[in-house]
């Protein structure tokens, strides 16, 4: 059983964070209908710090390396099955030539800058 507490009606500053939630699922959806939530940290987490590597990015985000390759190969455009997004772009490190450096695209900026306007 909820407490009352649990049972409130939302607040008018609740309401605005899940409207403003709701409005960035529908961005995600826009992208894709089936937009994977992975997908979306992975986004965000490379908009933080450009020019993260695949490693880094899977210690972030406490997944495989091998799954984080097939979520920069979405997000880029290397995507083995569907159309990729083109949303990041991977280069190779001008001091590493063995790592691969994960920054946004101008798609990537735009649609993040949608993002936050839903806030």
């Amino acid at each position: 059983m909820g407490t009352a507490e649990n049972t409130r009606p939302p607040e008018a500053h609740d309401q605005a964070q899940i409207k403003s939630f709701i409005e960035t699922m529908e961005l995600l959806r826009s992208l894709d209908s089936e937009f994977p939530i992975q997908h979306a940290i992975s986004l965000g987490i490379i908009s933080l710090h450009p020019g993260l590597s695949l490693t880094q990015l899977a210690g972030k985000t406490n997944l495989t390396l091998s799954t984080v390759s097939r979520i920069v190969g979405a997000l880029s455009e290397h995507r083995a099955n569907g159309r990729p997004y083109h949303l990041i772009k991977v280069t190779t490190s001008k001091t590493e030539r063995r790592k691969k450096e994960l920054t946004l695209t101008q798609k990537g900026k735009d649609f993040l800058a949608q993002i936050e306007n839903c806030f």
